[in-house]
């Protein structure tokens, strides 16, 4: 079974490369969306996965949307969110006592 790689080209020249076949996706995927839980909840959400952390300084990271999917820059744009690099955007929500909500 061949194992698909992913090349990340970062700012200071250098190059990672990370197995990212149905398991490698699915452990980012699952990684980050347990991670998000947690920041949307107000706990400590815990270090972004080690494949996350190489897309904050990609060079080809829209080369990389084009080729593996759209997730990967979500995934960098949420993380920007959970460390306090930027806003979520849109307007604030508000919840109301039943938990629904309200504007």
């Amino acid at each position: 079974m061949e194992t698909e790689y992913v090349t990340v080209e970062h700012e200071d020249g250098t190059r990672s490369k990370w197995p990212l076949g149905d398991d490698g996706f699915a452990e980012v995927f699952i990684h980050e969306t347990e991670r998000g839980g947690r920041h949307h909840v107000g706990e400590e959400p815990g270090p972004a996965h080690p494949f996350v952390v190489a897309l904050r300084t990609a060079t080809n990271l829209e080369a990389l949307m084009s080729e593996h999917g759209t997730m990967l820059g979500f995934w960098v744009g949420e993380d920007e969110i959970v460390r306090g690099l930027r806003e979520r955007p849109g307007p604030p929500v508000r919840w109301n006592e039943d938990g629904t909500v309200c504007s």
